[in-house]
């Protein structure tokens, strides 16, 4: 499919519902009026059994870069699932067990459908899950990839701050995570990320591992959170949906 260099479209992916684009703003808008057919993607783990409307936003945004031509990839993480991500979390998450995860990703591309235009006979949607190419890896390919990190970049993240101070415990799992969603990254040979805020860390994570695996940029739109009448984070993992 042709790549479409709409402006009014392009101005609403770079600002609206936007909190931060790394390295830059100007670096996406380069990339959107080059022509070039980007591959965007945004992560979604199946840790309650439905989505919920915060996820509308980013959804959103991937429907918008679809209609320019970008392939999307839907990305549902039924193996990250199982191991929980610790981002603003004050303890660690308590671990599904696989079935757990089927369970809950039953109705996550119905309930996204409204949102973003996943069977688009011009330009579909993947729909693509994390256990295909996560589950598959052995302990000395783990190894490699955590020798991209240090502990020291894992413990300036503020929850585990907190855990430190509040002497609450931080399993060494938990510091896997920013990995296995940054090698996500790696094996979509992602351009664009989108999601949260609060993802930040993980999504900067994919951007190293892309720099040093692929050699290339990969572009980071982190966005506003939707939050609840008493200004919590809304999600599933919050029991506030």
């Amino acid at each position: 499919m042709d790549v479409i260099k709409d402006e009014k479209i392009i101005e609403r992916i770079l600002t609206k519902g936007v909190e931060q684009i790394l390295p830059s703003t100007d670096a996406l808008k380069k990339l959107l009026t080059s022509g070039k057919r980007l591959n965007i993607y945004q992560g979604f783990d199946p840790t309650a059994p439905t989505l919920h409307i915060g996820h509308s936003v980013g959804m959103r945004k991937l429907e918008d870069f679809r209609k320019l031509g970008h392939q999307i990839h839907f990305l549902i993480g039924d193996f990250t699932a199982r191991i929980g991500d610790p981002s603003d979390k004050s303890s660690a998450r308590v671990k599904l067990t696989k079935e757990q995860v089927e369970e809950n990703m039953k109705i996550y591309v119905e309930q996204a459908s409204p949102f973003l235009d996943i069977f688009n006979k011009q330009n579909p949607v993947k729909v693509i899950y994390n256990s295909q190419w996560l589950e598959p890896l052995n302990f000395g390919e783990i190894i490699e990839l955590a020798s991209e990190f240090t502990v020291q970049q894992m413990l300036k993240r503020s929850m585990f701050q907190k855990r430190l101070e509040e002497d609450k415990p931080i399993y060494l799992h938990e510091f896997l995570y920013p990995l296995m969603q940054g090698y996500d990254s790696v094996m979509m040979d992602i351009d664009v990320e989108v999601g949260g805020n609060d993802q930040l860390f993980n999504m900067l994570a994919g951007r190293d591992l892309v720099m040093s695996k692929l050699n290339k940029e990969k572009i980071v739109i982190a966005g506003k959170l939707l939050e609840t009448s008493d200004g919590a984070k809304m999600g599933k993992s919050e029991g506030n949906m």
